[in-house]
């Protein structure tokens, strides 16, 4: 799992003495046809710009911006075959601790699971859900105030996607989504948001590995406490609720195993209400994406694009702009059969009608040790930086360090 520099409980340093005592019990109850694991990690993250100020900004008397985190967590999961159908689920609990900013100490969690089902007949399809708790990321910009105390973020979302046509050249999908965002700061209310997606569309293969789409997508939602300024005053918040209607076009390419590539292109169309809600309404084209490619035995790439609105963008789904723009690129190299070298790099731009922009850079190097299917180490930094039309969001940031990690199976 890749570091920020803001959420440094994700890079973790191994604790010999840990890694010691589960080395002979995990080796001895390693087993591939084994559903079940559980596990520890134990790390440590240095981090040069806690709260991503921008160097002309002033913080509260006694805090410090640049610290230290160490970070202990538990893992579990399952990955269970029941004929037919597949059940995956995988877990963890991180207890984040501070040297010096003792304020932000907390406790995230992540849960994900999927079940995938099929039918003799014709129809298949896929339930998964996921939830998250962790340290919200300072400075997000996008009209957001200064925050320096303890802000939790806490997503969920939840999918399900019904196919028939498994194995014709013609299929339909019906689909639902629910995703939901909450922060602990009323500073950023205006980023807390809900909104439930309902598709229905028909897809074609016209030959073994290409997958033509055209779909229709209606996404209902709200902003809860979206607030109201006069002046640099906040003097109260409204509901902002909006609707959203997407014709895509889609594109899927599979060439068996060494590469994978799908495409959308939208013709989106956002409302928000009531008429004086200080969002803006959206008509325009929208679009994103994705491709994964296994160069060699040992290389593999991958590229993520994304042109959307904010609650859609793949690379920053906290900005709420008119439109935003995201490229991510990873990498990844198998230096031996246990060492693999990792890097990542994205850009983003969120620009609005009044000229204001954000553009952020981010760039990232892992090293990953694989003892055992038990025992891992890795090792990673990152930076991120945001350029902005307003002086008080821009900011660099860097992190570093390593976690350790053991698995009983």
């Amino acid at each position: 799992m890749p570091i920020e520099p803001t959420r440094p409980s994700r890079c973790r340093l191994p604790l010999a003495l840990l890694a010691g005592a589960l080395a002979s019990a995990a080796q001895a109850q390693t087993d591939d046809t084994t559903p079940f694991y559980a596990g520890a990690s134990l790390g440590y993250t240095h981090v040069s710009n806690v709260y991503r100020v921008n160097a002309g900004n002033a913080l509260p008397t006694g805090t410090t911006n640049s610290d230290n985190v160490t970070s202990a967590g538990l893992l579990a999961g399952v990955d269970k075959r029941f004929g037919r159908q597949h059940l995956t689920v995988d877990g963890n609990l991180q207890n984040n601790r501070y040297a010096d900013n003792a304020t932000l100490n907390n406790r995230s969690y992540s849960l994900r699971s999927a079940f995938n089902w099929e039918t003799v007949g014709d129809l298949s399809g896929t339930f998964s859900a996921q939830t998250s708790r962790a340290l919200a990321q300072f400075n997000l910009g996008n009209g957001a105030e200064q925050v320096t105390e303890k802000n939790t973020e806490r997503n969920r979302e939840y999918n399900g996607l019904v196919r028939l046509g498994l194995t014709s050249r013609y299929s339909l999908e019906a689909g639902y989504i629910h995703r939901a965002r909450e922060f602990s700061a009323p500073q950023y209310d205006r980023f807390s948001f809900a909104q439930n997606s309902t598709s229905l569309g028909a897809f074609v293969k016209p030959g073994g590995n290409l997958r033509f789409g055209l779909a229709a997508r209606r996404t209902n939602g709200d902003y809860p406490r979206y607030p109201i300024y006069i002046g640099p005053f906040r003097v109260g918040s409204l509901r902002v609720d909006f609707n959203r209607d997407d014709v895509d076009l889609t594109a899927g390419w599979d060439t068996g195993g060494t590469g994978q590539m799908s495409a959308r292109i939208s013709t989106s169309r956002v409302r928000y209400q009531p008429d004086n809600s200080p969002l803006r309404d959206f008509n325009g084209t929208t679009g994103a994406l994705n491709w994964s490619w296994q160069a060699t035995g040992k290389i593999n790439l991958g590229l993520q694009l994304a042109r959307d609105t904010g609650q859609e963008t793949l690379i920053n789904t906290t900005d709420v702009n008119r439109i935003s723009t995201g490229l991510q690129l990873n990498a990844g190299y198998a230096l031996t059969g246990k060492l693999t070298l990792n890097g990542n790099g994205s850009t983003s731009r969120s620009h609005r009608d009044d000229g204001s922009f954000d553009n952020e850079r981010s760039y990232g190097l892992g090293l990953r040790w694989a003892y055992s299917r038990s025992l891992s180490l890795a090792c990673q930094y990152n930076h991120a930086s945001r350029d902005s039309s307003v002086i008080q969001y821009t900011y660099s940031a860097s992190s570093y360090g390593c976690t350790g990690q053991a698995l009983l199976y």
